[in-house]
């Protein structure tokens, strides 16, 4: 019987060094297309971002009667190098809310880079006129200097504070007088710096009846709250008296002439 032939394969037939050779061109050529695809991607972030593309290109104000478009995206923050990809919207609406000109803001952005800015303004609870300068009571009890961008025209129609040299006083007013009921907010028509003789820190009140509410500036919302006055009740049924003066716990009347 015939043998069969024995075939011997020589280990070494394929050369390592050229296997391992042709293993790293392999490697450099791979990490050479990924290091040219990187720098294709960073030329196309940053060409992205010095162009004109990657800023807010317009701003849509909405809600706003009394705040200029102007004002409103100042306080808000956005410049024209404000990146729209990297818009914080809570953060414009807290920037809004600061200024206690606006109770409420709704903000949205899109990839091109339009800004939709949606406020509602405070409302107006008094106004004062000192050294040539302007200043309104918020709903919320700021005390603010008018500036250019509020175009506040109806200030005739709410109370307006005088008397007074201190703006520190006037803020406490300011808060005081925001959280008094509404019906007597109502009923006021201008606000009077009132000291007296150990009551430094007083205003009046007067009321478009001619009636006046005399109290302590400091605890004014205690003072005249529905627990301890009740605004409607003693209006009728003290329908002669001009007079309220609250002094501590106490409630002095004084009868119209």
């Amino acid at each position: 019987m015939d043998k069969k032939p024995n075939y011997v394969f020589n280990e070494y037939d394929r050369s390592p060094s050229r296997e391992l050779i042709e293993k790293n061109r392999r490697k450099r050529k791979l990490r050479k297309r990924r290091l040219t695809l990187l720098g294709i991607i960073l030329l196309i972030i940053l060409g992205y971002i010095v162009s004109p593309l990657s800023k807010v290109m317009s701003v849509n104000v909405k809600g706003n009667s009394q705040l200029s478009k102007e004002l409103i995206v100042q306080e808000s923050g956005i410049t024209n190098h404000t990146y729209h990809l990297f818009l914080n919207n809570d953060k414009i609406k807290d920037n809004l809310k600061k200024t206690g000109l606006v109770t409420k803001a709704y903000v949205t952005h899109n990839i091109l880079g339009s800004v939709s800015i949606e406020v509602q303004e405070a409302g107006l609870v008094a106004y004062m006129e000192l050294d040539k300068k302007t200043y309104v009571v918020t709903e919320e009890g700021k005390l603010i200097q008018l500036v250019e961008g509020m175009n506040y025209t109806g200030l005739k129609q709410i109370p307006k504070i005088s008397g007074f040299t201190d703006l520190n006083v006037v803020e406490e007013l300011a808060s005081q007088y925001a959280s008094i009921p509404v019906a007597i907010r109502n009923a006021v028509s201008d606000i009077v710096y009132y000291p007296e003789k150990g009551y430094d820190a007083r205003v009046a009140l007067i009321l478009d009846d001619g009636k006046k509410l005399i109290v302590d500036i400091e605890g004014m919302k205690d003072t005249l709250s529905p627990t301890r006055f009740n605004y409607s009740a003693y209006m009728q049924s003290k329908s002669d008296v001009c007079v309220f003066s609250f002094e501590g716990r106490n409630l002095y009347m004084t009868k119209c002439e």
